[in-house]
């Protein structure tokens, strides 16, 4: 089953732009390779990391969104293990959002299909019987009553 996954790695400061490419290639490639398919790419540039990875303190950080079936999932982990370039990398599954016009439409059709159960309606009468309670305000003003010597 094809699943849509977000690859995060994270590559050695001591690359420069140039050189940091091929590395972005060889990713690519191997993505490929175990046939997925990108579907976006984003770089964050160098930032600093929280605490020193293989003596760096700098690191470029890239991000690829990605569609592969579950069974080669495994086999590109491995591979990306390998891959000395890599300080860190992490691989998360990633829900894909339907258009904001298709959930729209799905809203819509649950509130008109779904009545209201028996439960639903007494909780609907419970909740107004507590609207009846005292507001902080009027208790506030009782109790500056009642500290007055008005109320006896």
């Amino acid at each position: 089953m094809i699943n849509h996954y977000e690859l995060l790695y994270l590559v050695a400061s001591n690359y420069t732009e140039e050189e940091l490419l091929p590395i972005k290639e060889k990713v690519k490639n191997l993505i490929k390779k175990f046939e997925g398919e990108i579907s976006s790419e984003d770089s964050f540039g160098k930032k600093k990391l929280s605490y020193p990875i293989k003596k760096n303190h700098q690191g470029y950080y890239l991000l690829y969104e990605f569609d592969l079936d579950g069974i080669n999932l495994e086999n590109l982990k491995k591979e990306l293990g390998l891959t000395n370039e890599l300080l860190r990398h992490i691989i998360v599954k990633k829900a894909i959002k339907a258009p904001a016009k298709a959930r729209a439409t799905e809203i819509k059709i649950q509130e008109t299909v779904i009545p209201k159960s028996e439960m639903e309606k007494e909780e609907e009468k419970e909740s107004k019987k507590d609207d009846k309670r005292i507001k902080l305000e009027d208790l506030d003003q009782k109790l500056d009553e009642i500290l007055e010597g008005k109320i006896i």
